[in-house]
């Protein structure tokens, strides 16, 4: 019984029987709802990922050439050189902040 605020939800899922099977094979039992599960969600979390991206392209090629220079001028007025890069790590490091490797 979960002991978090969060509820709980059940949900049922039909399977390719190819794919059940080898999971049966390969998976111990005691593992094998999860590693399932960890499979569709990850699959999931891809879909709703492509949609993103594909909501990004439309929008950016919807948008005017006026509008690109503008945003194109803006992050090079932003371009971060490699000595500022390391002068905010050895900043930080100075600090007491774990070095970067």
């Amino acid at each position: 019984m979960p002991t978090g605020r969060q509820p709980t939800e059940v949900i049922s899922v039909s399977l390719p029987r190819d794919l059940v099977e080898r999971a049966n094979a390969i998976i111990p039992k005691t593992r094998r709802s999860r590693v399932i599960a960890e499979v569709l969600t990850t699959f999931l979390d891809s879909i709703s990922r492509k949609k993103l991206e594909r909501d990004y392209m439309a929008y950016y090629a919807q948008r005017s050439a006026r509008e690109v220079q503008e945003e194109r001028d803006l992050l090079a007025e932003w371009e971060l050189s490699d000595e500022e890069a390391w002068a905010i790590l050895e900043k930080e490091e100075s600090r007491g902040r774990r070095a970067a490797r």
